[in-house]
């Protein structure tokens, strides 16, 4: 019964300092910063990302940049991989922007441009401004215009 006992506070113990561990652990991964930005104008409608991330895809080396509201509302903007300082036109589909607005709202653009002011491959670090007018995925859902977009994000 005693040992019994002992190994039940020994488990309780455990636990405790994993628990304790893990909360140290959120708060250290919560505290860390982004200074990642993506902010646009959607039909006129002021949009600034709160979740910007990049990454790049191995598939087919594109360089992926998203700005997310957190509630299916999305601006993408695929990039080649080793992109240069220069402006884009996503008519020549060498670059490609997307909105979304919900699961059923979306389209990809069809004119506009997307200008990489600065691109430090080796720090993972890029920098521009864009504008584009989508054509909806399903048909007779609206286009939205994307105006005054700007980005800075670390990748």
């Amino acid at each position: 019964m005693k040992t019994t006992s002992y190994i039940y506070i020994l488990l309780f113990t455990i636990s405790l300092l994993s628990s304790n561990s893990c909360k140290q652990q959120e708060q250290k991964q919560s505290i860390r910063v982004s200074t990642n930005s993506l902010k646009a104008a959607v039909n006129g409608k002021s949009y600034n990302a709160i979740h910007v991330t990049g990454f790049i895809s191995t598939i087919p080396n594109t360089l992926l940049l998203t700005g997310a509201m957190g509630t299916g509302e999305d601006i993408q903007l695929i990039l080649p991989q080793e992109v240069t300082p220069g402006t884009y036109k996503f008519e020549d589909l060498l670059v490609q922007g997307k909105y979304q607005e919900n699961e059923e709202l979306a389209g990809f653009a069809t004119r506009g441009s997307v200008t990489i002011t600065t691109h430090d491959i080796g720090n993972k670090h890029i920098e521009g401004t864009f504008y584009f007018t989508t054509k909806p995925i399903l048909q007779g859902n609206p286009s939205f215009d994307i105006t005054e977009g700007n980005f800075k994000i670390t990748y």
